[in-house]
């Protein structure tokens, strides 16, 4: 409490420090909310994986052997981004592989929707349905800047 017996001013309260912490907080809810999303994303896949597998057939540009080790190995690897995300493992290179990632989700969901690919994109499993055209492609633009402004924020503070 002040002298004048205001308890919600403080000579050290400033705009700034209001704006740090705005800005603390919010990295914060973008950094595990990347995370949770990859951990929800992989742990659907594992639980169905079928709705990717059919997805992965509808690109010709595999062949079979690549689509079953596509479906097998993107979950792991979901999975094992949030984990390292969680940990704070790396978080840098993480971040790093996590954009790449989410930036190969957004071609793929051009791609889908320039072709005109019908149905399920198998993106969450069968717990989300999410089909190509432009919200797919909204949704992954935004999961693309996500972990970029993470990675900015993270690189400044370091």
């Amino acid at each position: 409490m002040n002298s004048e017996g205001n308890i919600f001013y403080s000579s050290n309260f400033s705009y700034s420090v209001f704006r740090k912490n705005y800005y603390k907080l919010l990295y914060l809810v973008f950094y595990y909310f990347i995370a949770f999303a990859l951990l929800f994303s992989g742990t659907a896949k594992i639980i169905d994986s079928e709705p990717l597998i059919n997805t992965l057939k509808l690109f010709s540009i595999f062949p079979v052997e690549i689509q079953i080790l596509i479906a097998a190995l993107l979950p792991i690897i979901e999975i094992g981004l949030a984990v390292f995300m969680l940990l704070k493992i790396k978080p840098r290179l993480t971040l790093l592989s996590i954009t790449i990632l989410f930036a190969v989700f957004l071609v793929f969901s051009i791609y889908g929707a320039l072709a005109g690919i019908g149905g399920d994109c198998g993106c969450f499993g069968n717990v989300v349905t999410s089909s190509f055209g432009w919200g797919m492609i909204g949704r992954n633009i935004i999961f693309v800047i996500i972990p970029i402004g993470v990675l900015l924020r993270h690189s400044l503070t370091k």
